[in-house]
């Protein structure tokens, strides 16, 4: 079964846990300044972590449970916030991501009580470890003096 896209221990494929859009969202920080009497200056401060957002149609009762399975899983590890490798269908490493949102939408109930259908969106944020020790200090340091 082709994987298309790997988050740390989960696998997403078809038929079990497919994903149907990726959108991946690369975002500046800019910061206007108000400046009386001109145009507004604008300060660039860097580039925010980059997300993705994943979405997925998945029917249970056919893949016998399989995909609930995954998907438990994945809410645990975004509960955990501990980082994992994302790696795309491709073959390309996209480094290590975080998960931050899951939300999943059960339909078509019958007459067992599992929905036959989840929609479910994920999304991940890129994980920036922080800083060494001694950078963190000096910040600490300016940010006491500064109050």
């Amino acid at each position: 079964m082709p994987v298309m896209m790997r988050w740390g221990e989960f696998r997403f494929s078809v038929p079990t846990y497919s994903i149907e859009e990726l959108k991946r969202k690369v975002e500046g920080r800019v910061v206007p300044v108000p400046v009386v009497g001109a145009v507004a200056q604008v300060h660039t401060l860097g580039a925010n972590p980059d997300t993705i957002t994943l979405q997925s149609t998945f029917y249970p009762h056919h893949l016998n449970k399989m995909g609930i399975t995954q998907l438990r899983g994945i809410q645990a590890a975004i509960r955990a916030q501990k980082p994992a490798l994302l790696v795309h269908g491709s073959g390309s490493v996209l480094g290590l991501w975080v998960g931050r949102i899951s939300n999943e939408n059960e339909t078509f109930w019958g007459a067992h009580p599992i929905p036959e259908k989840f929609e479910t969106t994920m999304e991940l944020t890129q994980y920036v470890a922080p800083e060494d020790s001694e950078r963190q200090k000096a910040v600490n340091s300016f940010i006491s003096i500064s109050i």
